[in-house]
């Protein structure tokens, strides 16, 4: 028996515990200490599996830790280093003339009086190097052999979360693709996966696409690995002769080689070259048309690799997976394409999921082959051993009515225009809420993305909800590609376009510029409590779907417990929250 301990002590931290392959329970640190996207090591998560005896450190067979080298950088550090590139780009831009080689560079920052602070930087990152031995200090803090530990280089990680993962067979080839900001000094990778086994057939360190969909995310005033999908969302609204024309300056800076199979800088280029650049070129232009060409060029390049590489391998089942493949619209091209026989990418595919592909390749490389390893992604606690204390905390604020049926009453509220929270059954891990820490609403009524917005999740006016909808009615609502006909869309990984007769009965889970909906397709055996809800709520309504979004307040993680829950409740205009058999409002 193996019993694999799996941890990210990077961006997005994360921990998981891992029997004989398969995932017992997953978590993410900032659902613990409540700061999104939390970087560093996962302490809170990792001492809540210790204490509720998940594991005792003794039995642990493995530790995984993702990356070859651990890097100890703070989410303020890590934003911090943005904004000092961002300044050497301004100096650059308007304060010397630019050339194109690191020798360049150098000189102009010496003259500019900031190559002290460049070296700075630069020893920051070398520093990071002496994080390991931290690292392995904590580890022997909490009870764990050390003597048990592997690293697993980044972009193996990606891959093998999502062979192991999300591949149906060892017998059949897929394609392998990973593609991100950067991890273990690569960016992008294609891999062969077969027979239990991955080949790396090239691998790139180029600035890639994800560098620079980050660095234009920044200059937007947004913030980088975290509101990257904002410029998606945004993308539709624009004219296409708009988004050609901002395209065309993208493609200045990534190229693609080899007959289309590997990406490459057509000369020397970092941040502080790159902000330069567009702050010389691109100052003044709408921010909508910069987005919208972003988003133009992401996709003509990433579909352009992908065939290429059909091409030279001729496998036409793919598998993805790295943070860029968190872009949706970009997904829903790939899946349309001819070539692609078969694809899927996988769940929440930034750093924060790594600690799947550590934990699957030390399983595969010690164990024994396997693959289809992930079959549910609803890995964390339950609410219920905190609920008698949340209520009886809450008593003087909340009402509290205890139901039979509570899905069935949930979808009479829902059919009656309330806004109604879930906090039932297992946490989800990753980005995406999939119904049991979800904020729930009728689809078919355009005023509740406003309420919902003004009540609790005050996203951007032009971003889009998504709909959950059953995976048996799916057909009568989206254009289901024949490379997802099998496995569908579980994890909020795909938009699709929808049927122009269902529009009105999902409209507020729809993009209102192109009509696309990031759906997920839900079925009893993966999401029970949901899928009852919605069943129930198309008996009461016509209409297989609801409106689901994340349980959280704007710029807090998804709440984990009934205490996060009632006091998200509290503060704001949901109209009902439901954890296990309960019903709870404000008074």
């Amino acid at each position: 028996m193996s019993l694999i301990l799996s941890i990210n002590a990077g961006i997005n931290s994360s921990v998981g515990l891992f029997k004989d392959g398969r995932a017992l329970v997953c978590l993410e640190e900032e659902r613990f200490n409540r700061v999104k996207n939390w970087f560093g090591f996962p302490e809170q998560a990792l001492q809540y599996m210790i204490d509720a005896e998940y594991f005792v450190p003794g039995d642990i067979t493995d530790i995984a830790i993702c990356d070859e080298m651990q890097s100890d950088i703070s989410r303020e550090k890590f934003y911090k280093r943005y904004a000092y590139h961002y300044d050497y780009g301004k100096l650059l831009a308007y304060n010397v003339k630019l050339e194109r080689t690191k020798l360049d560079i150098k000189n102009k920052l010496k003259s500019a009086g900031l190559y002290k602070s460049y070296i700075q930087a630069k020893e920051e990152r070398v520093q990071d190097k002496q994080f390991n031995e931290k690292l392995y200090q904590k580890l022997v803090s909490y009870g764990l052999d050390i003597s048990k530990a592997v690293h697993v280089e980044h972009h193996l990680c990606h891959a093998a979360s999502v062979y192991y993962g999300l591949a149906k067979s060892l017998d059949e080839p897929y394609l392998v693709f990973t593609l991100d900001g950067g991890g273990d000094k690569l960016r992008s990778t294609v891999s062969i996966g077969h027979r239990g086994n991955i080949e790396r057939k090239s691998a790139g360190n180029e600035y890639s696409i994800g560098n620079i969909y980050s660095a234009i995310t920044h200059h937007l005033g947004f913030r980088s690995h975290e509101h990257e999908y904002k410029l998606m969302g945004l993308a539709p609204y624009v004219a296409t002769g708009y988004a050609e024309r901002y395209k065309e300056f993208f493609a200045h800076y990534l190229k693609l080689v080899n007959d289309d199979t590997e990406f490459a800088n057509p000369y020397f280029i970092n941040h502080s070259i790159f902000f330069a650049e567009v702050i010389k070129h691109l100052q003044g232009s709408r921010f909508d048309n910069i987005a919208a060409g972003l988003q133009a060029f992401a996709e003509e390049i990433v579909v352009r690799w992908i065939q290429g590489n059909i091409r030279k391998y001729g496998i036409r089942k793919i598998l993805c997976s790295g943070g860029v493949f968190m872009n949706v619209k970009l997904n829903k091209i790939l899946a349309q394409l001819p070539e692609v026989e078969y694809i899927d990418v996988f769940p929440s595919c930034g750093d924060e999921s790594n600690i799947f592909g550590a934990a699957f390749h030390v399983y595969n490389s010690k164990y024994g082959k396997s693959c289809g390893l992930l079959n549910e992604y609803t890995l964390g606690p339950v609410p219920q051993p905190g609920l008698k204390s949340a209520i009886e905390k809450y008593s003087d604020k909340i009402t509290v009515e205890q139901v039979d049926n509570i899905n069935y009453r949930v979808a009479e509220m829902l059919r009656d225009n309330m806004v109604v929270a879930r906090c039932s059954d297992k946490m989800e891990f990753g980005a995406r809420a999939l119904g049991n820490r979800s904020v729930l609403a009728n689809p078919s009524i355009m005023q509740n993305v406003n309420k919902i917005n003004r009540s609790v999740k005050k996203r951007d006016f032009w971003m889009p909800f998504a709909p959950a909808i059953l995976w048996e009615d799916a057909d009568a609502l989206v254009d289901i590609p024949a490379s997802l006909r099998t496995q569908g869309s579980p994890y909020m990984m795909f938009a699709f376009d929808t049927k122009e007769e269902a529009r009105d009965g999902i409209v507020c889970g729809i993009h209102q510029a192109d009509f696309t909906a990031r759906a997920q397709t839900v079925t009893k055996e993966m999401y029970p409590g949901l899928y009852d809800i919605i069943t129930a709520f198309r008996e009461l309504t016509g209409i297989p779907c609801v409106l689901n979004t994340s349980f959280n307040l704007h710029g807090y993680p998804i709440v984990a417990n009934s205490i996060q829950a009632i006091d998200v409740l509290l503060n704001s205009e949901i109209d009902a929250l439901a954890i296990d058999n309960y019903i709870i409002r404000r008074k």
